[in-house]
């Protein structure tokens, strides 16, 4: 216990000491409290962007690509043949079935011949034609010989084309002569004749053609009675009596025959 009180006493003293030196020498400032600076503050600097620069930028296109073609020269295709006349020869042939007056069995035998033709046309399809043929044919002593002419008009399938399909129907008359026992008798009558037919034109150039059809002819005969046809058979032929009644084999009414036709022909137009 005693050493406890001597050590706070000890330490007593030192306090007690040191405050007053403290009094003995005083602070050279003593209204002097150190006070923290503040810190400046860093300027506020607004900086305004600077004004667009406008810039006008050329894109060149790349200069065109130039290709050449080589062209062919066509030879233009024919025109329509308006209003423009063809002149063309023909050969034909032609089988009739029936007979004429009923004289001989070779009457309206397979016939052959030649012809002229006349063509031209309205507009690009309808066209006309007007024909006149030849026609011959005969058996044994017979011979027979027939000049149709006709008028058709045509109608043309693609006018524009080189190859040209084409229909026609027509009409006429035709002159027929019928000759027996080597000429000594001889018949002349006149007919008519109608037909229908096709075909096809082939154009060669601006004005040559080329041309082939089939045709159904129809013909209507325009005789004599029996009895008329055996007294001018008579006056012509006389003591062959035998011949000249051959006629009444024939058939009154008989007077229509038909037939079968072909032709192939060549124009030239102008």
């Amino acid at each position: 216990m005693p050493r406890l009180i001597a050590r706070a006493l000890l330490a007593l003293s030192l306090v007690l000491g040191l405050t007053g030196a403290a009094f003995a020498h005083p602070a050279p400032y003593p209204h002097y409290h150190p006070r923290p600076r503040p810190r400046p503050r860093p300027p506020v600097v607004i900086v305004q962007p600077p004004p667009p620069v406008h810039r006008t930028v050329v894109v060149q296109r790349p200069a065109p690509v130039v290709e050449r073609v080589r062209v062919v020269e066509r030879e233009p295709e024919p025109e329509p043949m308006r209003q423009r006349l063809g002149i063309g020869v023909r050969v034909s042939g032609i089988a009739v079935s029936g007979e004429k007056i009923g004289l001989s069995d070779g009457e309206n035998s397979t016939m052959g011949g030649i012809g002229l033709q006349f063509r031209s046309r309205f507009s690009g399809q309808l066209g006309i034609e007007l024909s006149a043929d030849i026609l011959k044919g005969g058996k044994d002593s017979f011979d027979q010989r027939t000049i149709p002419i006709i008028g058709a008009l045509t109608y043309h399938f693609l006018p524009s084309s080189r190859i040209q399909p084409y229909l026609l129907a027509g009409a006429g008359v035709q002159f027929t002569r019928l000759s027996y026992l080597d000429g000594r008798y001889t018949y002349n009558m006149t007919e008519i004749a109608g037909q229908l037919g096709a075909g096809l034109e082939v154009w060669l150039g601006k004005r040559v053609s080329l041309q082939a059809d089939v045709r159904g002819q129809t013909i209507f005969k325009n005789v004599d009675t029996h009895a008329e046809i055996r007294t001018d058979c008579l006056r012509q032929v006389g003591e062959l009596t035998g011949f000249c009644d051959g006629i009444h084999a024939a058939d009154p009414n008989d007077k229509m025959n038909v037939g079968l036709q072909f032709q192939l022909g060549a124009n030239i137009y102008f």
